[in-house]
């Protein structure tokens, strides 16, 4: 089942807590176990600020939020576009968390965290939309 309507917001760096607190709602109408609102927290936050970042060079671009639940594969997912210039962040390389920070290159570790929270994430890009799904088992 989706939420009825998504969620649309300016792609700022204000905007992650109103999108936090959308998210908890649907998770809650969608009947997702109260466990799982921080590691939901840490990912919307993570995917907000490199939206609000990285995806309007010149600024003024917005981003939707949705929620959906399958009952089938027992996964709450949320999806995140935006309009901004194309990105797949799933197609970064996974940063040396073992290297000392002055020998890491800067950059992915809030990806990093959101495919270690999530139980699967999705980007595709849909025309002039990047669309970022991450997916938490339920059961």
């Amino acid at each position: 089942m989706a939420a009825p309507v998504p969620l649309r917001i300016p792609a700022t760096m204000e905007s992650p807590e109103r999108a936090r607190l959308f998210v908890r709602e649907q998770a809650a109408l969608l009947g997702v176990a109260p466990e799982l609102a921080a590691r939901l927290d840490l990912v919307v936050e993570e995917l907000l600020v490199n939206v609000g970042s990285y995806a309007y060079p010149d600024g003024g671009g917005d981003l939707e939020v949705d929620c959906v639940s399958d009952e089938d594969t027992g996964r709450f997912c949320l999806i995140l576009r935006d309009w901004g210039v194309p990105f797949d962040p799933l197609a970064r390389e996974t940063p040396d968390i073992e290297a000392g920070i002055d020998d890491r290159d800067p950059g992915g570790l809030g990806i990093f965290l959101v495919r270690e929270m999530a139980d699967h994430c999705a980007y595709r890009r849909t025309g002039n939309t990047n669309e970022f799904m991450a997916c938490f088992a339920t059961t």
